[in-house]
C-alpha cells in the first residue's frame, strides 16, 4: 500500500532539527568599531627656545589636577645645545603654548645622564647604561599615593667599545619618584645599574664590545592597566634591534606587575608573557606590520569611547632612498592576551623618509617621529574619540621642531562578518534554491537576541525576510529568515534558478556586512538527522519515531525490513509544482524520484516530494535482506548525494 505525503507535524520537528542548541552564557555586547581614523595639518607650538632638541622621545601629558590647573609635560631634550640629554618638565593651559614648569617646582630638567653627549667618552661611564637617559613614559603608581610616578626611558650605551658611537646599545631604563617627578635617582654606573635606577627590558643579545650598529631593546613607553586578575600591570612596548640577522619589524611588549620592587618585567613571546625582561627573546605582539615595513615609536594607550586599547606607531617601508612612513593603529581587547588586530594607517599621516638628514651625512628626517596621545577631559594613558597627538617634525639626530596634530577616529557597531555558509544539514558547502541555509559568523544579529521564526512574523500567510532588523540576501534576493543569533541565521533560500556563485550578506538593523561568495547548485541534497546526528530523521507509518530506544527514550524504535518508512530530507531543487515565493505552502514531486540506499543496497521509493516548507519526504521500502543494527542510508539525485555517516535502525 502506497502511502500519502505525510507533514512531519506541520514542520515542528523537521525545523527544530535545524535550530543549534543555545549557548549557556550570555552573547557579550560589541564593542563599537573604527570605521575612520584620520588626522589634521601640523600645528605649531610655542615651547622655550633652549630645547633645541625637543622631543628626543616620546611626551607624556599628565591631565590637570583642578578644571583650572595646567597639563604637565614630561618630555626628552637637553636644555642647550651640547648640553645632557634628559627629562625636561613643561607647562600648558592649552596645549599649544608651553613653558617650563618651575612655577610648580620643577627644575628646568630633572634627570638626565652622567655626562653630556659631546662625541666623547669618559673612561669613568664607559660601562654606564643609561649615558643618555631620556623619558619615554612617566606614569602614575596606582598602588602608592598620588605623586608616586614612575618613568620608563631610553638608556643608550654610547661608549661600549670604549670609543664613542652614535649608534647605541639601548635598554629600557626604570626609575621611581616620590614628589610628582621633581626628583629622580642620580645615574649609578654599572651595566644593570641600581635598586633605584636601572634596566628592566634588555635585548637577548649582549652589550657589544665592539663598534656596532644599533642594537637593543629601544625607544619603549609605558602604560598601567588594572587586568582581570585584579592587579595592576606595568606595560612596556618598545623596538627590538637585534644585533644579527633579519628582525620581523614588529613592536615588543613586556609587563610587570606593581607591587613590591624589584619589578618582575616579562617579555612577550610565542603566545604569553614568558621570558625575563633582562636578556629574553620575544616575538613581535602584532599579527603583522601593516606596512611591509618596520614598526617603531610605538605608545599604547586605553581608549575609553572605543572599550578598546590602541596601539599607536610608525611603520616606514621602502628602500633607502626612496622610503615613506605614516601613523599606524592596532586595536586589543585584552593586554593578557595581545590580541591585537592587523594594523591599518592613520588617514594624513604618511610623508616621506628623507635619508640623510638635510645637511648631515646620516640620520633621517620624517615629519611624525614619537606620536604621543592625549584627550582633554580624559585620564593619565586614555584617549577618546577626538584629541592631539604630539611629535617630532624633523629629524631623529639634527634640527626638529615639536608640533602637535588634531586626530578625529568614526566609529560604529561592528557589522556582521559572515565566516561560513552550508546546507542546514551536513554542512555541505554548496547550496541550493529553496534550501534550508545556515550562515555562521559574528555580530549577525543584536546581541543577546536569539529566537526562531513565531506565528505573529507571518503576515498574509508569508514567511518572513527579518528578524528583529536581521536579514540576508542571496544574489540581492531576500531569503526567509526562520533563525537568528550573533553567530548564527538560519535561512530558506529563494526559489528560483542561481548561478555558479553567488553572494550572500547578512543586515543587522541597518548595518550590512560584507558580501560572501558562496556555491549553489540545483540541488544540494542532505537528510535531516535527529539531534544533529548521525540518525536520520524519519517515522514509521503512524508518525512515531525511527531510531534506537537509547535516541529516545520509550518514543524511537526500529525499523523493520519490508518496512515503509518516512524520511526527511532538505534541498533537492525543483518539484513538479513551482515554489511560490514566499508562500507557506509548498507541494509537487520528484521525477525521477532520488535513488535511496540502506546498508548499501537500493530500495523502493513510493514518494518523493516536498510536503512543507523546504521539507522533503520520501517514502521508502527497507530491502527485506537488510540486516538488523545501524545502517547507513543515502540518498542520490542530480549525480549528486546527501552527508556520508546518516544511520537508521533496523530490527527484525
Amino acid at each position: 500500500m502506497t502511502i500519502p505525503a505525510y507533514k512531519l507535524s506541520g514542520l515542528v520537528v523537521a525545523f527544530s532539527l535545524l535550530t543549534p542548541v543555545p549557548k549557556a552564557f550570555a552573547q557579550p555586547s560589541p564593542s563599537l568599531q573604527i570605521k575612520s581614523f584620520s588626522v589634521g595639518p601640523d600645528q605649531t607650538l610655542s615651547y622655550p627656545i633652549s630645547l633645541a632638541n625637543l622631543p628626543d622621545e616620546h611626551t607624556t601629558l599628565i591631565p590637570p589636577a583642578s578644571p583650572t590647573g595646567p597639563y604637565l609635560l614630561f618630555g626628552a631634550s637637553n636644555i642647550s645645545k651640547g648640553g645632557q640629554f634628559g627629562a625636561v618638565v613643561l607647562q600648558s593651559t592649552d596645549l599649544k603654548n608651553f613653558a617650563f614648569a618651575t612655577a610648580l617646582g620643577y627644575n628646568q630638567q630633572v634627570m638626565a645622564g652622567p655626562m653630556p653627549l659631546l662625541g666623547q667618552c669618559n673612561s669613568a661611564y664607559l660601562t654606564e647604561f643609561d649615558g643618555y637617559a631620556a623619558p619615554g613614559s612617566v606614569v602614575q603608581d596606582p598602588t602608592l599615593p598620588a605623586g608616586n610616578f614612575i618613568m620608563i626611558y631610553e638608556a643608550e650605551n654610547h661608549c661600549s667599545d670604549g670609543m664613542f658611537n652614535v649608534p647605541f646599545y639601548a635598554t629600557a631604563g626604570f626609575a621611581r619618584s616620590s614628589d610628582s617627578g621633581k626628583t629622580w635617582p642620580a645615574p649609578i654606573n654599572g651595566v644593570l645599574g641600581g635598586p633605584a635606577r636601572h634596566p628592566v627590558v634588555e635585548s637577548s643579545d649582549p652589550q657589544p664590545s665592539i663598534p656596532h650598529g644599533y642594537e637593543g631593546d629601544a625607544l619603549p613607553s609605558a602604560f598601567v592597566d588594572l587586568d582581570a586578575d585584579h592587579n595592576y600591570y606595568l606595560y612596556v612596548s618598545y623596538a627590538y634591534l637585534p644585533a644579527v640577522g633579519n628582525d620581523d619589524g614588529r613592536i615588543r611588549v613586556a609587563r610587570a606587575k606593581l607591587g613590591v620592587d624589584p619589578l618582575n618585567f616579562e617579555k612577550w613571546y610565542n603566545g604569553s608573557f614568558s621570558q625575563p625582561g633582562i636578556g629574553g627573546s620575544d616575538t613581535g605582539a602584532t599579527p603583522s606590520t601593516g606596512c611591509g615595513g618596520g614598526q617603531t615609536h610605538s605608545e599604547i594607550n586605553y581608549n575609553d569611547d572605543l572599550g578598546a586599547y590602541l596601539l599607536i606607531f610608525v611603520c616606514i617601508n621602502g628602500p633607502t632612498g626612496s622610503r615613506v612612513g605614516a601613523w599606524y593603529y592596532s586595536t586589543a581587547t585584552n593586554l593578557d592576551l595581545q590580541n591585537w588586530t592587523t594594523p591599518e594607517m592613520i588617514q594624513n599621516s604618511q610623508f616621506p623618509v628623507i635619508e640623510p638628514c638635510p645637511g648631515l651625512t646620516t640620520g633621517s628626517q620624517f615629519d611624525g617621529l614619537y606620536p604621543s596621545t592625549v584627550s582633554p577631559g580624559a585620564a593619565a594613558g586614555h584617549t577618546k574619540l577626538t584629541g592631539y597627538f604630539f611629535f617630532l617634525n624633523g629629524c631623529g639626530i639634527g634640527p626638529r621642531q615639536f608640533m602637535s596634530r588634531t586626530f578625529t577616529i568614526v566609529a560604529g557597531l561592528p557589522g556582521p562578518e559572515i565566516s561560513l555558509v552550508a546546507n542546514a544539514e551536513g554542512e555541505g558547502s554548496t547550496i541550493a534554491p529553496n534550501t534550508w541555509v545556515e550562515v555562521k559568523g559574528s555580530n549577525l544579529a543584536p546581541a543577546g537576541d536569539s529566537r526562531i521564526w513565531q506565528g505573529s512574523d507571518f503576515v498574509n500567510n508569508q514567511m518572513p525576510t527579518q528578524l528583529d532588523g536581521v536579514s540576508v540576501t542571496v544574489n540581492g534576493k531576500p531569503a526567509y529568515v526562520y533563525y537568528i543569533s550573533p553567530t548564527q541565521v538560519n535561512i530558506l533560500t529563494p526559489p528560483g534558478a542561481l548561478p555558479a556563485s553567488v553572494l550572500v550578506q547578512v543586515s543587522n538593523n541597518g548595518i550590512t556586512g560584507g558580501a560572501y561568495t558562496a556555491a549553489a547548485k540545483v540541488a544540494s541534497p542532505s537528510f535531516f538527522v535527529f539531534n544533529g546526528g548521525p540518525y536520520v530523521a524519519a517515522v514509521h507509518a503512524n508518525g512515531s519515531l525511527i531510531g534506537p530506544a537509547s535516541l529516545y527514550p520509550g518514543s524511537t524504535t526500529p525499523a523493520k525490513p519490508g518496512e515503509t518508512v518516512l524520511l526527511f530530507a532538505n534541498g533537492f531543487g525543483p518539484t513538479n509544482v513551482p515554489v511560490t515565493s514566499g508562500s507557506i505552502t509548498q507541494s509537487g514531486t520528484l521525477a525521477p524520484p532520488p535513488v535511496v540506499k540502506i546498508g548499501g543496497v537500493a530500495a523502493t521509493v513510493q514518494f518523493a516530494g516536498l510536503v512543507a516548507v523546504g521539507q522533503y519526504q520520501f517514502n521508502v521500502v527497507v530491502p527485506s535482506n537488510t540486516p538488523d543494527g545501524d545502517q547507513t542510508i543515502t540518498a542520490t539525485y542530480s549525480g549528486l548525494s546527501t552527508q556520508s555517516g546518516t544511520l537508521i535502525t533496523i530490527q527484525h
